[in-house]
């Protein structure tokens, strides 16, 4: 786990992108030793007469194998694409430090009615998968929200998330030609929830991430975010609430000398993030422990822009079940936990068959 690319979260598959490369660099198919004698190196795809994708691998023997790439898996060779993974840390897949920033600044689960200071602790665990890569990752998260004034409800807010990934050794896959590919992260943002009305709230917000990470999936970075994000309810649609959430974000590879990133293999990356979603909550006419129950569907896209990364758009769909606090205790009427999945899907702007699908259980405790 040494020095290395940009920046800092963290996920599954491809080597390329370095800190000192651009995410829209020459796409090309890194391979790894072959049992059929092809030499270890990156190549660049072609397209030949036929409509067949193929790579001109070159052999122990001196000679050239025009390969098909949809035969790497069937032959056992182990490679990874450039320019088409999670394992691209700044390239905007849904495991990567930047998307992961902004995710965390646009909180869909927003409680509108609590008051006075919070503690909460989110956990989830996800199953991914994307071209010949799948894994895990696993979040553990902890906000403290302290009101700020008796006068009023504005509430500072501190975050500290931490990420774990594990890219399973799969055959043909890059970590089987590694020897095991993990990655590490860790992060504090600070926001300030404003209420602007009964239903609206603004939180500007700011972050920093670190990682640590294996070579194959870039290695050590660090990430800077500043981001704006607005919630609204609707309140008496149907018998629930509708909440509209938005955000506006700017996020950027930074190396201030905390991770070991090397400075000749630091690159800024540089980013704008759009993301929008809806989410409506539906009080529940059962009781469970003596506590009020609701259930909560969402929906939210994402769309990056300015340098080109790997994952542009991200689609997330969601539904969750929650208790309430009992009217009775400090904070009525918020959430005191939450239980949900939440489906992920970004389409990969480089490779047609490379696009990232992800499943994550979340549980969320507020006390």
């Amino acid at each position: 786990m040494k020095r290395l690319v940009i920046l800092a979260a963290m996920l599954a598959s491809t080597p390329a992108a370095y800190a000192n490369t651009h995410c829209d660099a020459v796409g090309g198919y890194t391979i790894g030793a072959s049992p059929i004698g092809l030499v270890p190196g990156t190549y660049i795809p072609y397209i030949d007469a036929t409509g067949v994708e193929r790579i001109n691998v070159p052999t122990v023997t001196g000679g050239i194998v025009p390969l098909r790439t949809s035969q790497l898996t069937t032959l056992g060779i182990p490679f990874s694409f450039a320019n088409s993974t999670p394992l691209q840390l700044s390239c905007g897949s849904p495991d990567s430090a930047n998307f992961r920033a902004v995710a965390d600044a646009l909180d869909m689960d927003f409680d509108f009615d609590l008051d006075g200071d919070s503690d909460t602790i989110g956990g989830a665990a996800t199953a991914w998968s994307v071209a010949n890569e799948d894994g895990q990752r696993f979040d553990l998260k902890y906000a403290k929200g302290i009101r700020l004034s008796e006068r009023n409800r504005t509430r500072l807010l501190i975050t500290v998330p931490a990420r774990y990934l594990n890219v399973n050794s799969t055959a043909g896959g890059l970590a089987s030609a590694h020897g095991g590919l993990k990655a590490f992260s860790i992060g504090l943002g600070v926001g300030v929830q404003i209420p602007v009305s009964t239903n609206w709230w603004l939180t500007p917000r700011v972050s920093y991430t670190a990682t640590d990470a294996s070579k194959g999936l870039g290695g050590d970075g660090e990430l800077a975010s500043a981001t704006l994000s607005s919630n609204y309810r609707f309140a008496g649609i149907g018998r629930g609430e509708l909440t509209m959430g938005n955000l506006v974000g700017y996020t950027q590879t930074v190396r201030t000398g905390i991770t070991s990133q090397d400075s000749a293999d630091y690159f800024k990356q540089r980013n704008w993030w759009f993301r929008n979603g809806l989410a409506y909550q539906l009080p529940l006419g059962g009781r469970m422990f003596g506590r009020q129950t609701s259930l909560r569907t969402s929906y939210v896209f994402t769309l990056g822009a300015k340098d080109t990364m790997a994952f542009e758009q991200v689609h997330e769909a969601a539904i969750n079940f929650g208790f309430r606090m009992r009217e009775t205790e400090q904070r009525a009427g918020s959430d005191l936990l939450r239980v949900g999945l939440l489906y992920t899907h970004a389409k990969n702007e480089y490779f047609k068959n490379a696009d990232y699908d992800s499943l994550t259980l979340t549980v969320g405790y507020r006390f």
